[in-house]
């Protein structure tokens, strides 16, 4: 019998260390630790040990009242390409903003370093926001069966339903829908340029898969809108969103 094993190849020379950026959900303060984890990753497996220290660095967020600050030393043993590396976040029910910090690697043993720092983005959770473009007041907003973006039709024979009125996907942070609640309790609205307010029916509104923090919203366009560029707002929880531009046309 022939047995085929596979060994490690390991660096020829001194591998590279780097470490990821990640995106953290701020949570509420009655969990008021939540532990988040970045990856450090060597280029290669060296046949030594190798070391790397790890601290942290506040950004718009403040060290020990946005996140818990201070500093390790990450070992991985030979063969070893990888470790996690958990930092906690400390949630409260202050709205807030986006804020960031950093950790930063320094003091390399037996290793270089290629990407030395990486980014915390935490998002605040505590207000209702829809998803605008970058530096725009304009949503992100699709067609939720074609996925293209505006301007999109009020009616449409490009999706499954019998009323042939277009599907709008939004995206909302802070919806705070606990597993198990309908998208009954998300209600939406559409302002037209007359500011004339429509309700939507809201269809769904479930977590995107990936990023806890944020919320797919689809709504039900209605022909009674005037076409032209449109506020859609959602409301959940007593709390009502920003409003976010999405232009509309007839057909």
């Amino acid at each position: 019998m022939l047995f085929v094993t596979a060994g490690i190849t390991y660096a020829q020379g001194t591998p590279s260390v780097s470490i990821n950026d990640i995106t953290i959900n701020e949570g509420d303060s009655n969990n008021p630790l939540i532990g988040w984890d970045f990856t450090l990753r060597l280029s290669a497996p060296s046949a030594q040990t190798v070391s790397v220290t790890v601290s942290t660095q506040a950004g718009s967020a403040t060290d020990n009242v946005d996140f818990g600050a201070g500093s390790v030393v990450v070992t991985f043993v030979p063969g070893q390409t990888s470790s996690p590396l958990t930092v906690f976040v400390i949630a409260d029910t202050t709205v807030e903003g986006t804020e960031d910090f950093f950790l930063n690697l320094s003091n390399p043993v037996n290793v270089t370093i290629a990407d030395g720092q990486g980014v915390a983005t935490i998002i605040d959770d505590d207000a209702l926001l829809l998803l605008n473009q970058t530096s725009s007041t304009r949503g992100v907003a699709f067609d939720s069966v074609t996925f293209v973006a505006e301007t999109l039709p009020i009616i449409t024979e490009r999706n499954f339903s019998s009323d042939q009125r277009a599907r709008l996907m939004v995206f909302a942070i802070g919806t705070k829908l606990a597993d198990g609640e309908q998208a009954s309790l998300v209600t939406a609205s559409a302002e037209d340029s007359t500011g004339t307010v429509r309700p939507l029916t809201v269809e769904s509104a479930r977590k995107v898969p990936n990023f806890p923090w944020l919320t797919q919203v689809v709504v039900k366009l209605t022909d009674q809108i005037v076409p032209g560029d449109v506020k859609i707002r959602v409301s959940v929880h007593g709390q009502t969103s920003n409003p976010v531009l999405v232009a509309l046309k007839a057909q």
